[in-house]
């Protein structure tokens, strides 16, 4: 297993779910779908739940919110997201007081780590009535813990000259990013992000799920030398962590 030595474990859950253990021991959760996710270990179900202390969301997709109410009201961990879907998940029966809302640019410090919102292209949508529902815009992640590591959680999202952004304002030393193609970026285009991020280490996501999802961790290898990025790709299996 690749160590990167900072006190933080990260846990790949499936899909664009990921558990992350602070260097104080807290559980971060980010993009809740376990119950309904078909690459969840079944035996990681019950224990993400365990010390959790702040719950992040990247936007309203059914497969990036689908166990979000149920945690929350479980745990009564602060659930951090978009301001423009305070009021649709105080309407789903999660508590105002638990729901922190911001916005891209902004930071807060919530479970011992600094988390800024960044720009991701993607939708956020979800539907009501059979009508489809628009909730804000999709987001991302810059995650910096009290030991200085800083992670970029991309979220749903295409490259974006932003990511250029992010690396020059935060340097992050691992960077997650979707793979899959159809609804995200690809391979190839992870691999350029890679070029723009400049990160040391990268974590794919959001492949495998589903057949559609057709991109793997080798061709983000393969992309990366295609670009000439020198950086060390993290190939988790669903239950797998790296620390």
């Amino acid at each position: 297993m690749t160590t990167l030595g900072k006190d933080v474990t990260i846990m790949w859950l499936g899909h664009g779910t990921f558990h992350m253990t602070t260097p104080e021991g807290k559980g971060i959760l980010v993009d809740p779908w376990i119950e309904g996710n078909p690459v969840c270990p079944d035996e990681l179900k019950s224990r993400v739940c365990e010390h959790l202390a702040a719950i992040f969301v990247t936007h309203a997709h059914f497969d990036h919110v689908g166990d979000l109410v149920e945690i929350a009201q479980q745990t009564g961990a602060p659930v951090i997201c978009q301001y423009d879907l305070v009021p649709y998940f105080e309407r789903q029966n999660i508590s105002g007081e638990q729901l922190v809302g911001f916005n891209k640019g902004g930071t807060i410090t919530v479970a011992d780590v600094r988390a800024t919102m960044t720009n991701a292209i993607h939708s956020s949508t979800t539907f009501e009535d059979g009508q489809i529902l628009g909730l804000g815009t999709a987001a991302g992640f810059v995650f910096r813990f009290s030991n200085d590591f800083t992670i970029y959680f991309a979220g749903d999202t295409c490259v974006t000259m932003d990511m250029q952004i992010i690396a020059d304002l935060y340097k992050p030393d691992l960077a997650i990013l979707p793979i899959g193609d159809h609804f995200t970026m690809d391979a190839r285009q992870a691999g350029y992000a890679m070029k723009l991020i400049r990160a040391p280490y990268v974590i794919p996501c959001h492949f495998g799920t589903f057949p559609i999802l057709t991109g793997t961790p080798d061709q983000l290898v393969e992309a990366c030398k295609e670009f000439g990025v020198e950086t060390q790709v993290i190939a988790l299996k669903p239950g797998e962590s790296v620390a």
